[in-house]
């Protein structure tokens, strides 16, 4: 009678506990996809803003240190400043937009190749989605450049009007100021979803639908030497 009433004690799970249970599951189980999948995109959102301040900040650091040498002379300085020290040449913005050019003296231009009559010829560009200097790649993922002289008018030596290459009645022996706009985009392919606003050249953009990360690097730099 007593092994009888030990059986009878010894009961499964009904029906609705084991609903129960695989409710709690799920709720468990999608729980923890939603919190992963977060981290995921976390991730590769802080791998795409990587990418790009890899990029543009390289791009924009490299022009700076040129820039600041365009039109400086060593041992020869007596004999004058150096001609078109800087060229700007305004290109559509489908090109890669425009073409900068700086003359200085130095051994090797931006290549490493032995400069011409000691005067290195650095001429910046985008060309195929790449920051170039005299052909060689310099950053991927550049889409455009433009560029801005700050000329002073006053003799002061602050720029006080600001014109783009080809501007009529610029005059270059009175800039004293450089700036400088990169468009660097993502490398990876559907790093974003949906259209994807940015800001360029002082103004908001046409949304972009194609599932990259833009971002503009800027730089403004005082010329040094002479123009």
């Amino acid at each position: 009678m007593n092994g009888f009433s030990c059986i009878r004690c010894q009961r499964g799970l009904s029906l609705i506990e084991l609903m129960v249970a695989l409710v709690m599951t799920g709720v468990l189980l999608v729980g923890t996809i939603t919190v992963f999948s977060a981290s995921s995109s976390a991730g590769r959102s802080q791998n795409v803003v990587a990418g790009l301040n890899d990029s543009g900040r390289f791009a924009i650091d490299t022009l700076a240190r040129d820039l600041r040498m365009a039109g400086y002379r060593n041992s020869d300085w007596l004999l004058g400043a150096l001609p078109d020290v800087v060229i700007a040449v305004d290109g559509l913005a489908a090109d890669g937009g425009d073409t900068l050019t700086l003359r200085y003296e130095a051994a090797r231009d931006c290549t490493y190749t032995a400069a011409a009559g000691g005067v290195a010829v650095n001429t910046y560009a985008v060309v195929d989605d790449a920051f170039q200097c005299n052909g060689q790649t310099i950053a991927a993922g550049v889409e455009q450049m433009q560029v801005y002289f700050g000329e002073d008018t006053n003799n002061d030596g602050v720029a006080n009007r600001i014109l783009a290459p080809g501007t009529a009645g610029l005059d270059m022996t009175r800039v004293v100021t450089l700036y400088v706009h990169l468009l660097v985009r993502s490398d990876a392919i559907n790093a974003a979803y949906g259209e994807q606003n940015y800001f360029f050249d002082n103004a908001m953009q046409a949304p972009v639908g194609d599932g990259q990360v833009r971002r503009e690097y800027s730089l403004t730099v005082a010329l040094r030497n002479p123009t």
